[in-house]
């Protein structure tokens, strides 16, 4: 059967490595208490301080001894194993997935989440939770600090981590498989940011770039052990697993950040300045839309020489919200830029070998032209259909990250609609509403930029961005597969935890004529758009909601539900997960939040506990 070949390539994957997959309850000798980024502050409300803080701190001081005993009660259900369907995708038959999570989890895992969505329920335990950790990892008083780590592996890190490698992850991801879900990999390992102009520390400079170096390799090893999970499946199921890339990891972020101000300061020399171009750099907000000199400059073209008259390219441009004072590329930045355009296309040879989806995440706007160019130069190298129309092709492999919460949003999509087009290659978009924007604003406020900053002015406004791009991608999707080159055809995944934005999905595919429905009311994906579209949510959060667009449509071997699953060491995850906690906090309140997923915990638990 195909599910015990799953499972068993999973398991060999496991023990070639040296590793089992770990009970939610394992523990480690591995420590958090060696994580600077607990230090920093919090964004939002979160930002106060006080007696206030004070005396939540010495609550939650109080509160994780006693919490982490609920950590040792044995596992109260027997039900240890995913019930496995009675067909995975063999024969052509499809696969009738498992339409609740919670029929899969253990009354011990029931638990655990409870507790965690309880906690977060908390008022101010998002906002204030880094500083806590931070005090409580760093402590002096005996045991508090391994305690600590105990509690917060057992419970935030099981919750919304799978694994500290691709192998521990590897059963989350068979399990999820089998429930018609597929999976998008992020290894969570982040490059700290720090304003530090102590060049001369050549100590620390080596140890950034080892672990620049550590990164990319994990990044390819990643990569590698996903292509085995994929080809452990049958043809008809491969080609759906996703890793997301975060180049910032890569590079000296602050090289990234001078490029991206030279980028933006070239616009008013290169642009066309007609508002009816679509790809009108100064009819784009900030941060602009990328266009062909960008790829020029990051990847050290040689029609620009040497560069080093880009050196000298200073002043304003308030079109693009540049100061005089920001500071551009510089000596031996153009070196560092082309040395990464090979990295990343090692990376990008490297996922297409393993038939792996590729997204490039979109970072804080100060990075994202030099970004929005790396990703260009990616899709025009591995998104163009094979000349050979009998050849293997199953759509892009490189996806854009597409942040609705940001003004540039319209224009930006339909420039790279537009410019996907003109040049012969699929593009690949992951569209997402964004969670920079507190930091986004308060940095253009601060540091006096010109104009309005680069944000909605509210998430409603937001929304309607959202929203209006679903409608912008489903209708191009529908037009081109109907064009003279359907292989050119975009695709899409959409992040996003909202029910609504889910329901405006469903019920677009229906109105483009991109589904068919079914006997049962599920929809079918017609032949030209399978494999093109896909619906995510974070690992660990919303799972009714990821459940939900599984069952939604008749699965045949290509997942349309996706989870986004952060992996990596303790000490390496924790600080993205405490900056994704304050990012999303818009995502933990309300009726959709925190204690919605609660009280579908508890529900459940009192189905098994009372029957």
């Amino acid at each position: 059967m195909a599910t015990t070949v799953l499972r068993n390539a999973a398991l060999r994957s496991s023990r070639r490595s040296g590793v089992i997959p770990r009970s939610p309850f394992a523990s480690s000798s591995r420590s958090i208490a060696s994580s600077s980024s607990f230090a920093g502050s919090s964004s939002g409300s979160g930002s106060g301080s006080g007696s206030g803080g004070r005396r939540f701190g010495r609550s939650l001081l109080f509160a994780v001894p006693a919490t982490a005993g609920l950590l040792l009660m044995p596992t109260l259900s027997a039900d240890t194993t995913t019930p496995t369907p009675s067909e995975l995708v063999e024969g052509g038959q499809p696969l009738t997935p498992v339409k609740n999570s919670l029929v899969t989890a253990t009354t011990g895992q029931l638990l655990r989440s409870y507790l965690v969505y309880t906690l977060i329920s908390t008022p101010g335990i998002v906002d204030y939770s880094p500083h806590i950790l931070h005090t409580l990892t760093h402590t002096s008083i005996p045991f508090v600090r391994h305690i600590t780590e105990y509690f917060v592996r057992n419970t935030f890190f099981d919750q919304f981590v799978p694994g500290e490698t691709v192998e521990e992850c590897m059963t989350s991801m068979v399990d999820m498989r089998l429930r018609g879900i597929g999976s998008m990999l992020n290894y969570s390992a982040e490059a700290e940011v720090e304003e530090n102009d102590e060049a001369g520390d050549a100590v620390g400079l080596k140890g950034e770039e080892l672990a620049r170096q550590q990164r990319l390799e994990e990044v390819l090893r990643a990569l590698n052990k996903a292509g085995e999970f994929e080809r452990s499946m049958s043809e008809e199921q491969r080609g759906s697993t996703g890793f997301a890339l975060k180049i910032t990891g890569l590079i000296d972020p602050a090289i990234l950040q001078r490029a991206s101000t030279t980028l933006l300061r070239l616009r008013p020399l290169t642009s066309s300045n007609s508002p009816s171009s679509p790809a009108s750099q100064l009819t784009v907000p900030y941060p602009g839309t990328p266009q062909s000199t960008d790829a020029r400059v990051v990847a050290r073209d040689a029609s620009f020489g040497s560069g080093k008259e880009l050196f000298s390219l200073k002043g304003a441009v308030d079109a693009m919200g540049v100061l005089d004072s920001d500071e551009g590329t510089k000596e031996g930045d153009l070196e560092q830029l082309q040395d990464l355009w090979q990295k990343v296309k090692v990376i990008g040879q490297t996922a297409k070998d393993n038939s792996i989806k590729l997204f490039v995440d979109a970072e804080h706007t100060f990075y994202q032209p030099a970004l929005d160019a790396y990703t260009i130069l990616l899709s025009q190298e591995f998104n163009r259909p094979p000349k050979d129309k009998k050849a293997e092709w199953h759509g892009p492999l490189i996806y854009g990250t597409y942040q609705s919460y940001l003004v540039r949003q319209p224009g930006h999509l339909a420039a790279a609609l537009a410019h996907a087009e003109k040049n012969g290659y699929a593009l690949g978009i992951k569209l997402v509403r964004g969670a920079y924007f507190v930091q986004e604003r308060k940095k253009w406020i601060d540091e006096g930029r010109p104009g309005a900053d680069p944000i909605w002015p509210d998430k409603p406004a937001t929304d309607v961005a959202y929203n209006n791009s679903i409608n912008t991608v489903l209708t191009t999707l529908a037009r081109q597969l109907t064009s003279s080159h359907p292989e050119r055809a975009l695709s899409v995944v959409f992040g996003t935890h909202n029910p609504d934005s889910c329901d405006l999905i469903t019920e677009g595919l229906k109105s483009v004529g991109l589904v068919d429905e079914v006997a049962d009311g599920r929809l079918r994906l017609r032949d030209g758009a399978k494999g093109r579209i896909g619906v995510a949510q974070l690992y660990g959060m919303k799972d009714d909601l990821t459940d939900r667009m599984a069952a939604r449509f008749v699965y045949e071997g290509v997942p349309i539900a996706i989870k986004y699953i952060a992996y990596g060491k303790l000490s390496e995850v924790m600080p993205f997960l405490g900056r994704r906690a304050i990012e999303n906090k818009s995502l933990m309140t309300g009726d959709q939040g925190a204690a919605a997923e609660r009280r579908r915990i508890g529900g459940e638990l009192k189905r098994r506990i009372f029957g």
